[in-house]
């Protein structure tokens, strides 16, 4: 199943903030990025995505990084000069990645030091308010240090999870259908009631993984999917947030 890498834009009038920049076309070895999976993206396809809607990189205001991995952090060298957010314990592990992640290239070292030579970066440890309406949390669990971002939007409380959960059904298990990257509704088997979350192959510490399920989850009026915006689901590229 195709799945695409996200970005999100949030906007209020006044600020342009940008949460996660996506892949870097460095990254892909003959077509191929993690895994030995085909892809397409890259710096360009970013800069065209923010043209769209008449920005260029430096008008972002903030840049959010949910985690610091590969298809998340690969175009930071496009904002070394803006206000970035990320968790401290998430670039301890971007410098000393576990031998796992290290096999399965998780990361991608060339972006190291763009974000050393980021004079804004700012690493924070646990949660803070960034501003009016945008929360940082901690939610470590597919990484060491992951976080998820609470935001007041037009259309209600949103909680961009990063890949604490790639895809809407690994939170929700009993989901039967989920959109593909092509927009064609597909059946998907579901987990038996009573399982909180899946955890995929790309979690660093299932312990973790599951206190953040239950700090996401309260912060939730109704544990519903729509309130959770995730790092691959490919119905945010259909209008679903």
């Amino acid at each position: 199943m195709k799945l695409p890498y996200l970005a999100f834009l949030l906007q209020d009038g006044e600020k342009n903030v940008l949460i996660d920049n996506g892949i870097n076309e460095r990254f892909l070895i003959d077509g191929k990025a993690w895994g030995g999976a085909p892809a397409e993206c890259g710096e360009k396809d970013l800069v065209e995505s923010l043209a769209k809607v008449g920005l260029k990189p430096s008008d972002i205001d903030v840049m959010l990084y949910t985690h610091l991995h590969n298809d998340h952090a690969g175009n930071a060298q496009l904002f070394m000069d803006t206000p970035s957010y990320a968790q401290y314990d998430d670039f301890d592990n971007l410098l000393n990645p576990c031998y796992g992640e290290t096999v399965r290239r998780d990361h991608d070292p060339e972006v190291i030091p763009f974000l050393r030579k980021t004079p804004k970066l700012v690493l924070i440890d646990g949660d803070m308010d960034l501003m009016e309406g945008i929360r940082l949390i901690k939610t470590p669990g597919h990484t060491r240090g992951s976080q998820s971002i609470v935001v007041n939007t037009t259309k209600g409380l949103r909680i961009f999870v990063g890949d604490l959960f790639h895809l809407r059904c690994m939170a929700f298990p009993t989901l039967t259908e989920m959109k593909d990257y092509d927009g064609k509704t597909v059946k998907i088997t579901p987990y038996d009631e009573g399982v909180p979350c899946v955890a995929s192959t790309l979690i660093y510490d299932h312990y973790a993984l599951y206190k953040s399920y239950d700090k996401v989850r309260a912060y939730c009026p109704e544990w519903k999917p729509e309130y959770l915006i995730c790092g691959h689901e490919s119905a945010h590229l259909y209008g679903e947030i």
